[in-house]
């Protein structure tokens, strides 16, 4: 017995070393390479275990194998640009820092709520005369979801190809409930991505796809970060009302989100839809200009972040962030506080109830030198917020699926829209006045006579944050 004690301390520890230098040899944050050293030291058998799940970095080089025999595919894209755009000098610095080329779209519009998206989206669906394309982090099995699959059903029953792809994570009932046997049987394609239920992706399950998806016919195109479901409408059906926002807008922009979901397709059920995608049925072109930002562990660099680290650091007079979670890297942090003391005006609103209470007091731990450095932080109340707004100098505005954390930087598949227009900026300003108008400020007295053991608590969830 003592033998075999010794035995597994030794491994234990040469485990715990071998892993460690793993760590430290990858091209973490060192925030992140912290905090996995640390749960490696003090727990080597789960550690390990847990570093294999979830801070596995093969990712990126699967998906380059994957991609490499077909990156030929490139759907047209039209780089006109609107006197909006030319006269915008962060779109110049998010060209450059991205070196992605604008889009031109029309009939652009501000989806503020749930309602709105939910009552076109089934206009548009219903519509749909060649195919749709589907791809969500969460689609509940619930009355909303159950409106929109039968809704896509009768349509692949009519002919309409559907490809549907979830996240085999945020909507494994999906899965569990085989809840598109239907959509199936009418000839609708579906597919999980990563799923966990399948052994070939249990190493890579921390991967998710969070971004939502909807395009019809090449012709309209729903992006942002409402999900299919409930609580989305809570007013009317939940018990909880989530806040959030999305877009809608048609020209050649579209063509540039289709080619993000021809590759998350491709990469989850290895078939090419892209001769599909390169038969136009809508009208292109478009009087504004947008950039279509996709990021994820797949590419080199994190473009969503890039592009948000670089506009930060330009601001000249006023950013606004509305984030359901704040727990970015430390030179965001950094950023936020020195533009407050150049005189930029900077507010940062979040859930005052969140639905990841981890997560929330990871990102309170920052507000306290935010605040001293003369950010205005304010959180809602009554409500869950949900959207991803950041708007600078009242015209640069940015939305889609990333959050300001590490998770949507660095380990999630995600789709913003960088938009340059005035009418645009005007609406989302006139949204985020009414965001504010149902918060309360924090007060930085409040922060510092905080309890000790609250204290504590936000410091552990932050040095965990990158694992969380």
């Amino acid at each position: 017995m003592n033998v075999f004690r010794l035995f597994a301390e030794y491994f234990s520890l040469i485990l715990s070393i071998a892993l460690v230098l793993v760590v430290l040899s990858g091209r973490k944050e060192a925030r992140a390479t912290f905090s996995w050293v640390l749960i490696i030291i003090f727990f080597p058998y789960l550690g390990a275990l847990l570093y294999l799940i979830f801070g596995n970095p093969r990712l990126k080089k699967l998906v380059d194998v994957k991609l490499k025999s077909r990156r030929n595919v490139s759907v047209k894209k039209y780089f006109d640009k609107m006197p909006e755009y030319k006269n915008s000098r962060l779109a110049n610095l998010v060209e450059t820092v991205t070196n992605l080329k604008p889009q031109l779209c029309y009939d652009l519009e501000l989806l503020p709520s749930a309602t709105d998206k939910y009552s076109k989206l089934a206009r548009d669906l219903l519509n749909a005369r060649h195919y749709i394309l589907i791809e969500y982090y969460v689609f509940r099995q619930d009355e909303t979801g159950d409106f929109f699959l039968k809704l896509i059903e009768y349509k692949a029953e009519q002919g309409v190809k559907v490809f549907f792809l979830y996240d085999g994570m945020g909507a494994v009932g999906i899965t569990l409930k085989n809840y598109l046997k239907n959509l199936k049987r009418n000839g609708g394609k579906c597919a999980a991505f990563l799923s966990p239920l399948n052994y070939k992706s249990i190493l890579r399950m921390n991967f998710r796809n969070h971004r939502k998806i909807v395009v019809v016919d090449g012709r309209v195109c729903y992006t942002g970060g409402i999900n299919i479901g409930n609580e989305y409408i809570g007013d009317i059906i939940g018990s909880t009302k989530w806040v959030d926002t999305h877009v809608r807008f048609s020209g050649d922009a579209v063509y540039a989100v289709e080619e993000v979901f021809s590759e998350d397709w491709y990469f989850a059920t290895g078939e090419d839809i892209t001769d599909l995608l390169h038969k136009k049925h809508a009208r292109v072109g478009g009087d504004i200009n947008l950039h279509v930002i996709p990021s994820g562990p797949d590419q080199s660099s994190p473009l969503i972040y890039d592009t948000i680290f670089s506009t930060l650091s330009a601001a000249e007079k006023t950013i606004d962030i509305i984030t359901p979670y704040l727990v970015p890297d430390q030179p965001i942090i950094q950023t936020l506080k020195n533009a407050s003391k150049r005189g930029v005006k900077v507010r940062i609103l979040l859930p005052g109830k969140n639905n990841h209470p981890f997560v929330a007091a990871a990102g309170r731990s920052y507000y306290e030198e935010l605040v001293e450095a003369g950010v205005d932080i304010y959180e809602t109340r009554n409500v869950m917020l949900h959207a991803k707004i950041i708007m600078i100098d009242g015209f640069w505005t940015t939305l889609g699926s990333a959050n300001m954390d590490a998770r949507s930087f660095r380990l999630n598949f995600e789709l913003n829209v960088v938009i340059y227009s005035k009418k645009f900026a005007s609406n989302t300003t006139d949204l985020i006045d009414s965001y504010f108008e149902m918060a309360s400020q924090i007060e930085l007295s409040t922060l510092q006579n905080k309890k000790f053991i609250n204290r504590i608590f936000e410091g552990v969830c932050r040095t965990l944050s990158p694992v969380l």
